[in-house]
C-alpha cells in the first residue's frame, strides 16, 4: 500500500504484526544451530500476539461482510504456500538427513500432517481456521459471549490435557490438533477486539486500564510461582498462559512507544511490509532457515550465542529487504520509504 492508504490499513496494527514476525523469524533461525541457547524463554509472547493481531484484522474487516469466500480462498492459499516448502524440505530431509525414509513416505507424511519439517507449523493452524472461519463467524455475530466462552472452554480442557498428559503424546497431527485448539481462543480473542474497535468500543481509558491490571496480576502471580515458564508453547501450557498474562501488555506497550517515537521514519515502511505481505514473508524466512541447516549439515557448524544471534539477524535482514523489493518493484508499487501518516 502506498502512504496514503496506510490510514485505512491501520498502520499501528501492521506494525504490531511486522515487528512479532521478524522476531518470531530470528527465533526460528537462532535456535535452528546445534546446542543452539534461546535467550528468551521469558519473555517470547510474539507468536500470541500476531495471533491476535490476525484475528484483530478478521473482526475488523471480515466479520460484518455477507460472504466469506475471500477467507476460504486464503485458507486454501495458505495450505497450499506451507506445502510448496514443506514438501522439499520433507525430501531433502529423507534423502540427505539422519533419519532416512522413502521419499514418497515423506511426502505423504507432510501431506497429512505427520511431521513436521519446517518451523513454519503456524501456516497449517492458520489454513485450517480459514476454512473454519465462515462456520465459526456467523455463530460470533449472533452471540459473541457465547463463542467466547466455549473457545475459553475449549482453550482450558485442552490446556489441562496438554498440561497432565501430552508427555506421551507423539503423533504430530494429534499434536498439531491440541495446539490448533488452544491457538483458536487468540484468534476469537482478536476478532473481538477487532470487532470492538470497528464499533469505535476498543480504545480508551478502560481499555488502558484492563491491560494494566492484566499486566500487574500477571506478573504477580508468575513471580509468586517462581516464573516457571521455559518459553515452550507447542503445545500450550498453563505456566506460559500466565507468563503471557504481564509480557503480552509489555510488549504491546514498547512497541507502541517505538512506533510513537518513529514513526515518521522511513524505516517504518520497510518494517511495514512484512506485516503486509505475511504470506510471502513467512515463507522467505523459512528458505533463509532452511539455506542455514544445509550449511550447517555441510559445515557441521556449532557456533556459539553471538553467532546464533548474528544469523537470527541476517535472516530478518534479508527478509525484509527482499520484501521491500517485492512491494515496490515486482509489484510495481511506488516506494514505500517515505514518511508514515494515519493512525
Amino acid at each position: 500500500m502506498s502512504a496514503a492508504g496506510q490510514t485505512r490499513r491501520e498502520v499501528l496494527i501492521d506494525f504490531y504484526r511486522s515487528c512479532s514476525m521478524l522476531f518470531v523469524f530470528y527465533h526460528h533461525t537462532a535456535n535452528v544451530f546445534p546446542d543452539s541457547v534461546d535467550l528468551f524463554t521469558k519473555f517470547n509472547p510474539f507468536a500470541e500476539l500476531f495471533v491476535v493481531i490476525s484475528g484483530f484484522m478478521v473482526g475488523y474487516v471480515y466479520l460484518h461482510k455477507d460472504h466469506y469466500g475471500e477467507l476460504v480462498s486464503r485458507g486454501l492459499k495458505v495450505l497450499a504456500a506451507y506445502f510448496v516448502i514443506s514438501v522439499p524440505v520433507a525430501i531433502g530431509m529423507a534423502v540427505l538427513g539422519k533419519k532416512r525414509e522413502p521419499v514418497g513416505q515423506a511426502i505423504f507424511d507432510v501431506i497429512t500432517f505427520q511431521s513436521e519439517p519446517t518451523s513454519i507449523t503456524i501456516l497449517k493452524f492458520y489454513g485450517m481456521m480459514f476454512l473454519l472461519l465462515p462456520l465459526i463467524l456467523p455463530l460470533f455475530k449472533r452471540n459473541r459471549a457465547l463463542v467466547l466462552a466455549v473457545s475459553a472452554a475449549i482453550f482450558v480442557v485442552c490446556t489441562w490435557f496438554a498440561s497432565t498428559e501430552a508427555g506421551g503424546l507423539e503423533n504430530p497431527a494429534a499434536i498439531l490438533l491440541l495446539f490448533s485448539l488452544q491457538m483458536q481462543l487468540f484468534l476469537m480473542i482478536g476478532t473481538w477486539l477487532g470487532d470492538l474497535h470497528r464499533r469505535g468500543r476498543l480504545i480508551g481509558r478502560p481499555f488502558y486500564m484492563a491491560m494494566a491490571a492484566v499486566f500487574v496480576f500477571g506478573v504477580l502471580l508468575d513471580g509468586w510461582l517462581g516464573f516457571p515458564s521455559n518459553g515452550e508453547k507447542y503445545p500450550y501450557r498453563f505456566d506460559k498462559l500466565i507468563n503471557l498474562l504481564w509480557t503480552l501488555p509489555l510488549l504491546m506497550a514498547l512497541l507502541w512507544a517505538m512506533f510513537a517515537r518513529t514513526r515518521r521514519s522511513p524505516a517504518v515502511s520497510l518494517v511495514l511490509n512484512v506485516g503486509q505481505n505475511s504470506l510471502i514473508a513467512f515463507l522467505g524466512s523459512e528458505v533463509v532457515r532452511q539455506s542455514v541447516k544445509l550449511a550447517l549439515l555441510i559445515g557441521g557448524i556449532h557456533p556459539q550465542v553471538l553467532g546464533q544471534t548474528l544469523v537470527g539477524l541476517v535472516d530478518v535482514i534479508v527478509v525484509t529487504v527482499a520484501l521491500w523489493l517485492y512491494s515496490t518493484h515486482w509489484r510495481h508499487q511506488a516506494p514505500l520509504l517515505q514518511p508514515q501518516g494515519g493512525r
